[in-house]
């Protein structure tokens, strides 16, 4: 039986589902779960009965962002910067597509899953959500906007104590602070999310589109300048001692010793 593909596509009544589909390591994405789901994406943004896109997972959570087995794994001669380049152009197609992204949150959202989860236009999330961005206690830093969108919605201080802590917080906070915008049981999750991916799809599709940019206008070159700054401070980050140090004391299950360097 051949295995299922890692990244799930349906489409029904103008709106198309993204599954992330590696529940066994709670949907965390590597090299090629990341190529499927970009193509996908693409998929759902050129297709022209597709009004609304729905982000989801199979199983227990989300999407726990970048597989911790991929992590630092380069093609050769490939280049830190060069990588993030790539992933930047990623990052900021998905930033540019015109359609309503809805993330239906259940389970763990961490690092670029709950970062994913932020540039979608709405998100839902289920009780049982757990949230962070955790790339501190990996000696690095946010890669899709985390920083500045985060700062966007909750407000620099919380901005600041989330990035700086690596600290977990459940749906209701997160609701409280404005990182997601609806709250139900899990059960009624999926059911929540097509729903208002209905009557959006029910809209006129260019008032949408519009209505989207409008917004989006606000404070998107922002956004997008902040995540190339992120490319930036973490390609300064992975030279450092201490991004080494994280990463040892993983391996060797210790506390790290930071030098500041």
């Amino acid at each position: 039986m051949p295995e299922a593909p890692s990244v799930l596509y349906a489409v029904q009544d103008a709106v198309a589902t993204i599954s992330f589909n590696r529940p066994h390591r709670h949907n965390a994405l590597d090299n090629a779960a990341t190529a499927l789901f970009a193509e996908l994406l693409a998929n759902a943004r050129d297709d022209r009965d597709v009004r609304v896109i729905i982000l989801r997972g199979e199983g227990p959570s989300f999407c726990s962002g970048r597989d911790t087995a991929s992590l630092g794994q380069r093609a050769e001669g490939v280049s830190h910067f060069d990588h993030l380049s790539d992933s930047l152009r990623r990052k900021l197609t998905f930033l540019d597509i015109q359609k309503p992204i809805i993330a239906a949150i259940q389970g763990y959202a961490i690092g670029g899953g709950f970062e994913t989860a932020l540039k979608c236009d709405i998100r839902v999330a289920a009780e049982n959500a757990k949230l962070s961005l955790p790339e501190i206690e990996w000696g690095i830093m946010t890669d899709s906007g985390g920083s500045v969108i985060t700062a966007e919605l909750a407000g620099p201080s919380r901005a600041k104590y989330l990035l700086m802590t690596g600290e977990t917080i459940g749906a209701r906070q997160a609701l409280d602070w404005g990182l997601v915008d609806f709250v139900t049981i899990p059960a009624e999750l999926d059911a929540l999310a097509l729903s208002i991916a209905r009557k959006i799809a029910a809209q006129p599709p260019i008032n949408v589109a519009l209505a989207k940019q409008l917004v989006d206008g606000l404070n998107g070159d922002a956004i997008r300048r902040g995540i190339r700054n992120e490319m930036v401070a973490l390609t300064a980050l992975y030279g450092t001692e201490d991004y080494r140090e994280a990463r040892a004391a993983r391996r060797e299950n210790r506390r790290p010793e930071y030098k500041g360097r």
